[in-house]
């Protein structure tokens, strides 16, 4: 770095990045991005390093023999069998040295000029049988910042070395530079058409203007003119230096980040799609569960009306029988009968007009409350259909491999498979038994298990019965029989009056205490149902609040990324 103006707007710039890609480290911190984080972080320190070369392709290519050749120095060892085991870098130092950094990773350093412009990375083979070399390689490719692809000069068409290429460029989007090694033994036209092959391929994987080298490290080596080194120095120099390296080193790392950053938005894109989908969720439960309460409503108060019409009914057929019974000659019968111990006395006759109400009232709103009872419980089993169908189909989302919230992924297939459980639960069909129905108190329906709808039926004839009894109950009493002396006293038309008031009143209290117990039912039902979603309630709720900063943060950095890459252009030389 000889030019001070160069070296100042390298600094500027590098030290803008650097705190670029420390506030994109943070905000990937926490989520399921720990690949993501590592990359960024290998950037950060490949910042205060040298240009970095990256030398791939398969075992006994001649990856070796041609760092080796190119520096003109034996540091990578040559042998029949896999011999790189682990990455070995190569830097400037003022003397020799190795130091291992991991079991995976050796620094080599050797006082030679070209390394002060120019690190070496020298990678296990693609095809390698020792275990994680492949992986070894693969995970080194962000950090470069200029991949050669090293084949066999007779024989580049190897699948694994072209797969590797695939992630090179599609993945990383890498600079790179193709080189034919151990040209010394290929015939000239075997190398030309290989040369023109690989081209083809290049171009086909989207590198524009491929460079490509044949190259012999044995003739290097030998010192022989003909290696093809000279071409290889050549671009390097052209490439590299003369300042050129200051903005490839930026863009290199810029491009990087960028496909990290691609990773993020797409992960960010999925993720706010999956929060759309379960808010429409949420407000489609809502919404469904308003318009089923209403609907219960209904039908509750339908059924309500059809026990009071029967109530009416049953009370002026009452009223009839009652008029009926009140002729003269009838009840002076029934009078003098019962001063001298005959069945047939007003008393007996009054308890069997009530007894044969009550019996007809009950057995009439029995039938009506069973029918009313059984559908209104199909209408919930319905309504919790259609709220497990909502969650089945917001749930078949599909969730991305490599998304970036897959712990918040997994968090949310846990919320709905929870509500599902419980709405299933709410669902069930036990029955109880004929003594479960005799008290109110041994029903629990509150829609907690697998019992509840059938609960719902048994309160709602409960609460019937209880109620007719109440009200039915002495209903005759108070209507102005009287005895006297053993003579039955009646003003007919004042005792029917007073029969038709009381019937009346209880048919009031009846529908206004019926309506009361079973909206007041109705009410429990649907909040119980509603408080099983309140864990997905809050759990889109805190998804929204945690997103929205992760989105802001993703903007700005998309901001600063673009900034950078075109001031990086601008000022340094292309």
């Amino acid at each position: 770095m000889t030019n001070p103006v160069l070296n100042d707007r390298f600094a500027v710039l590098k030290d803008r990045i650097e705190d670029y890609l420390k506030q994109f480290h943070q905000t990937l911190i926490g989520l399921n991005g720990d690949a993501l984080q590592a990359v960024i972080s290998e950037l950060r320190s490949g910042l205060q390093e040298p240009f970095l070369f990256v030398v791939v392709g398969e075992v006994k290519s001649g990856k070796s023999s041609f760092i080796n050749a190119l520096l003109g120095e034996t540091i990578c060892e040559v042998d029949a069998a896999p011999c790189t085991d682990a990455i070995q870098q190569i830097v400037f130092g003022e003397e020799r040295f190795e130091e291992t950094i991991h079991p995976l990773l050796k620094k080599i350093g050797l006082p030679l000029p070209i390394l002060k412009t120019i690190a070496i990375v020298d990678t296990p083979g693609t095809n390698t049988v020792i275990e994680n070399h492949q992986e070894i390689t693969r995970n080194f490719i962000p950090n470069s910042d200029l991949v050669l692809m090293v084949f066999q000069a007779k024989n580049p068409y190897t699948q694994s070395a072209w797969d590797l290429l695939d992630y090179v460029r599609e993945e990383w989007r890498k600079r790179t530079i193709f080189i034919l090694q151990q040209a010394d033994l290929a015939r000239p036209d075997e190398i030309q058409t290989n040369m023109t092959r690989v081209r083809e391929l290049a171009l086909q994987k989207g590198i524009p203007d491929p460079q490509i080298f044949a190259t012999s490290a044995e003739l290097e080596i030998k010192g022989i003119d003909d290696s093809g080194f000279k071409a290889v120095r050549k671009f390097i120099r052209t490439t590299i230096t003369g300042g050129r390296h200051y903005r490839l080193k930026l863009e290199s790392i810029l491009e990087t980040a960028g496909q990290v950053m691609l990773q993020f938005e797409n992960s960010v894109a999925d993720r706010r799609q999956r929060l759309a989908a379960d808010q429409a969720t949420v407000a489609k439960v809502k919404q469904r569960l308003v318009s089923g309460h209403k609907q219960s409503a209904y039908e509750l108060q339908s059924l309500i009306e059809r026990l009071s019409g029967t109530y009416r009914r049953e009370s002026q057929e009452l009223v009839r029988d009652f008029s009926e019974g009140l002729s003269f000659r009838r009840l002076f019968e029934r009078s003098i009968r019962s001063t001298i111990g005959r069945k047939a006395s007003v008393k007996k006759w009054v308890d069997k007009l009530q007894a044969r109400f009550e019996s007809n009232l009950r057995q009439r709103a029995e039938a009506i409350t069973e029918e009313g009872a059984a559908h209104f419980v199909e209408g919930l089993q319905m309504l919790l259909q259609q709220l497990l169908q909502e969650l089945e189909d917001v749930q078949g989302i599909p969730i991305t491999e490599n998304s970036l919230f897959r712990r918040i992924d997994q968090r949310r297939t846990d919320v709905i498979d929870a509500v599902k459980i419980n709405l299933t639960d709410l669902g069930g069909s036990d029955t109880f038994t004929t003594g479960d129905l005799q008290n109110t108190d041994s029903l629990a329906p509150s829609l907690v298990g697998g019992s509840a709808l059938t609960a719902i039926g048994a309160f709602f004839l409960t609460v019937t019965h209880g109620l007719f009894f109440d009200i039915t109950g002495g209903i005759l009493t108070g209507t102005g029989l009287l005895l006297a002396g053993g003579v039955l006293f009646v003003r007919k038309g004042k005792m029917i009056a007073q029969l038709e008031a009381n019937l009346e009143k209880g048919g009031e209290h009846f529908e206004a205490e019926l309506n009361e117990k079973l909206s007041a039912r109705l009410n429990l039902i649907f909040d119980d149902i509603d408080r099983n979603f309140l864990t997905l309630y809050e759990f889109v709720d805190q998804e929204e609040a945690r997103l929205n900063p992760i989105v802001d943060a993703l903007q700005v950095l998309q901001q600063q990324q673009q900034l950078l890459f075109q001031e990086t252009r601008t000022q340094l030389p292309d």
